[in-house]
């Protein structure tokens, strides 16, 4: 079993009186990590709640105080496992936690489109929230020498980094999985948590996302190739997003006279549901969106490495009217500018003029050979 990274920023952060919340998509491990909690706290009682079950639903759907109590005391660690299928989730923990402040108490989600929504309504100040995002380069490979590291960057690009893909060694489960997994768990969150009039469409969108990675992306384009119309577009966007499939990256602008300010790119959290969307598998020689890939994963890998570090850093991508381009950018947290340009091979590549004279910041260059710093 992999120790999760954020294991140990949820033992950092977490405070007497609020309630750990752990948002994720579907089948990246949250219920093994709530074990991984539990087992940290030795000697403590605990108890987990699944809210698949009618039994969970039932009994944290109460408002009731004294049914509430009678569930949880005694206990030092409770846990609520797929909170979103729970109806008045956030008020029933609510009440636990304002009679039991000393209890650790820990809520997954695998979206973030209901849960989110009930707890903030009735938990305002008092939740404490994480992502857990597929296995990441530093999860997948802790106990290896940094040469041997690189050796899970082809399945890494191709198969992304769902746990259950470790123990998969044939090419053709491992592409079944995936896609099962887009089709039974990811679209089907969000079609269950949102009415959607065309779930064809919000597939079409995903397809036309995948295809478009580390490109600038033009609403109107995507709403002509739909048939349908910008907000339409916009709204299918937002529930993939809040469904944990994409997420986006915008434009950091300080100059607008010469420097584009409103476009965005969109990114998925995990190449191997990226692949199966679009159902290809090739092998990396044989890829025409290799710099795609190469581009998508160090912008997710180095996400899920600020998330587990709870890093304060805003990321940017920038570009001006004449077309010069860098492809991340960060800013701290004490306003510090980072630059990186991601290449798969070794390019050399040089700082643009307008960004160094606007700047001062020089590019680093991001490759498959220096790359583990970067993610890990």
């Amino acid at each position: 079993m992999i120790k999760r990274s954020l294991l140990k920023t949820i033992k950092d952060t977490e405070k007497e009186g609020f309630i750990t919340v752990i948002y994720g998509p579907r089948r990246v491990g949250k219920t093994v990590l709530l074990k991984q909690i539990i087992e940290e706290n030795t000697g403590l009682k605990s108890i987990v709640f699944n809210g698949d079950t009618e039994e969970a639903r039932n009994l944290l759907s109460s408002t009731s105080e004294v049914q509430l109590s009678k569930a949880v005391e005694g206990l030092d660690i409770i846990a609520v496992d797929e909170a979103q299928r729970i109806e008045n989730i956030g008020l029933s923990l609510k009440i636990i936690v304002d009679k039991f402040p000393k209890k650790k108490i820990y809520v997954t989600g695998s979206s973030s489109i209901d849960i989110s929504k009930g707890l903030k309504e009735t938990l305002t100040g008092r939740t404490i929230r994480h992502k857990l995002y597929p296995l990441s380069t530093k999860e997948t490979s802790v106990n290896l020498e940094d040469y041997k590291r690189s050796s899970f960057l082809k399945d890494q690009l191709i198969y992304g980094g769902y746990p259950y893909l470790l123990e998969v060694q044939n090419h053709k489960d491992k592409q079944a999985y995936l896609e099962s997994v887009t089709e039974d768990y990811l679209f089907r969150d969000i079609l269950l948590l949102k009415d959607v009039a065309q779930p064809d469409t919000l597939r079409k969108l995903a397809a036309l996302l995948a295809f478009q990675i580390g490109s600038e992306v033009s609403l109107n384009e995507l709403a002509n190739n739909l048939g349908v119309d910008v907000k339409t577009v916009n709204r299918y966007l937002s529930l993939l997003k809040q469904g944990f499939i994409i997420f986006e990256l915008g434009t950091y602008s300080t100059n607008q006279r010469k420097e584009i300010a409103k476009s965005k790119k969109y990114y998925f959290w995990d190449l191997g549901i990226r692949n199966a969307v679009i159902k290809q598998y090739f092998d990396l020689d044989s890829r025409k969106d290799i710099g795609d890939l190469w581009e998508n994963f160090l912008a997710v890998e180095r996400m899920k490495k600020q998330e587990y570090s709870t890093s304060r850093t805003n990321n940017y991508f920038w570009r001006t009217y004449d077309k010069a381009e860098i492809d991340w950018v960060e800013i701290d947290s004490d306003q510090q500018i980072k630059a990186f340009e991601f290449k798969y091979s070794p390019k050399g590549t040089r700082t643009p003029k307008a960004f160094m004279d606007q700047y001062g910041v020089k590019v680093e260059e991001i490759n498959k050979e220096n790359y583990l710093d970067f993610v890990t």
